[in-house]
């Protein structure tokens, strides 16, 4: 399979999986945006900065849907970017994460179809323009299978069928994978499972020899309290490429607390023998969708990933709050110029001015070292925002944000010193609910 035709049949994947939950969903969140943004450096140079006026046409769609035999759940944040004096070709950024699951046998046997589509760097060293962005997909379905042994204890089996493509990069794969767990109910609120998962994944490319074969096997815990909620996996997965065997510990975490009626703390930690399509799914489902967002690494090798985020968030009457710390580890097994420590902070305050107007002060730094290219940058921005509501379903935002970074690139010292600062102007249209 070629490029393009992985890509134009990953893309129509993704259409059609939003088609289906927007058709099937009691409740859409829905917003289209037209508008633009200026920008006094579009291509984030030191010198010489170019400015540039672009258009969009946006969406915005949130589809939350758990009962009877149709379960989705949909996040789309895209934007089509028009750059009117040419600096770069039209495309489309932003990103989707959406699952569908239909029941045909109640709570016994589903068939599942998931899509995530995302930005992710070309080269992940130099400035991220939208030059050196690319579209990456994920796209996979399979059934889904419960078989009762008693009455609080169920043997699962699923299978899936995956693609990922990529635009740019020379990465597109297909997999097969499966996975036996045994589930207990220890009573009404808490599971405990042993789970065995089994990967084969196979590239395009067959030149580039990155074939390779993943098992893993861990313990499920799960528990809901009154204000608590936490879930836990803990095993080790081996990885067979190239005929050798290497492993790594696999634990995922999460815990929920809701530490007041208005406030919420969450936790989100682990480490996992992992690749760039499983990780950008992680990623997307951990710190959702943005448009600019687009910090994944593209490659056809593995490596162990280690990550640790904290995000808490506050709601006011009229006032609400969002803060999030993250960090991460990446080491691969054979690309070692990848290998990568990255950490940041976001933040996010937001005002009820009045019953139509709201404004929003936010902010970030991120830093990232990679270890053996010599190569470290840090990156700021802050904005703020304003947004009108003419009508139920009318508003137009206006919006100032500053970008700034510093450091090295693989191509020389100072590479990624830049400044930027946009003016977007931006109208939304949002239907009623259904």
């Amino acid at each position: 399979m070629n490029i393009a035709t992985g890509w134009g049949r990953s893309a129509a994947g993704a259409a059609l999986l939003v088609l289906a939950g927007a058709a099937s969903a009691q409740g859409i969140d829905l917003g289209i945006t037209v508008g633009a943004y200026h920008t006094d450096n579009v291509r984030r140079t030191f010198t010489d900065e170019e400015s540039q006026t672009v258009g969009e046409v946006g969406l915005r769609l949130g589809i939350q849907r758990d009962a009877g035999r149709f379960n989705s759940h949909v996040n789309a944040n895209l934007a089509y970017r028009t750059f009117f004096d040419d600096a770069y070709d039209d495309d489309l950024f932003g990103g989707l994460d959406a699952r569908l699951a239909y029941w045909f046998l109640p709570e016994r046997f589903s068939w599942v179809v998931e899509e995530n589509y995302g930005q992710a760097l070309i080269e992940p060293r130099s400035v991220d323009t939208p030059g050196n962005q690319q579209g990456a997909n994920y796209f996979s379905t399979g059934p889904d299978l419960v078989i009762p042994f008693g009455a609080r204890t169920n043997l699962l089996v699923s299978g899936r069928w995956s693609d990922a493509a990529y635009e740019e990069t020379d990465a597109d794969n297909q997999r097969v994978s499966g996975r036996i767990g045994l589930e207990r109910q220890m009573n009404e609120r808490t599971t405990l499972s042993l789970n065995g998962t089994a990967e084969r994944v196979e590239y395009d490319n067959e030149l580039l020899g990155s074939n390779f074969d993943r098992q893993s096997a861990y313990v499920g815990y799960a528990t809901q309290g009154a204000r608590t909620t936490l879930s836990l996996e803990a095993g080790y997965t081996a990885l067979h490429d190239y005929g050798d065997t290497t492993g790594g510990p696999l634990l995922d975490l999460t815990i929920e607390r809701q530490l007041s009626p208005r406030s919420r703390l969450t936790l989100n930690a682990g480490t996992n023998l992992t690749d760039s399509a499983e990780a950008m799914r992680r990623d997307q489902g951990i710190v959702g969708i943005e448009i600019d967002a687009g910090q994944a690494i593209v490659s056809t090798d593995s490596f162990q990933s280690d990550f640790v985020s904290l995000a808490l968030d506050l709601e006011g009457a009229r006032t609400s709050a969002n803060l999030g710390v993250n960090w991460r580890k990446e080491h691969y097994e054979r690309v070692d110029t990848l290998d990568r420590n990255a950490s940041g902070v976001t933040a996010l305050v937001s005002r009820r001015v009045s019953p139509r107007l709201s404004a929003r002060l936010y902010g970030g730094w991120t830093t990232q070292d990679f270890d053996n290219s010599g190569t470290d940058f840090d990156e700021w921005n802050a904005g703020l925002g304003f947004d009108w509501a003419f009508s139920e379903r009318i508003g137009v935002t206006l919006a100032g944000d500053h970008f700034s970074g510093s450091g090295d690139t693989p191509f020389g010292f100072g590479g990624r010193d830049y400044k930027e600062n946009r003016i977007t102007v931006r109208l939304t249209y949002t239907p009623r609910r259904r």
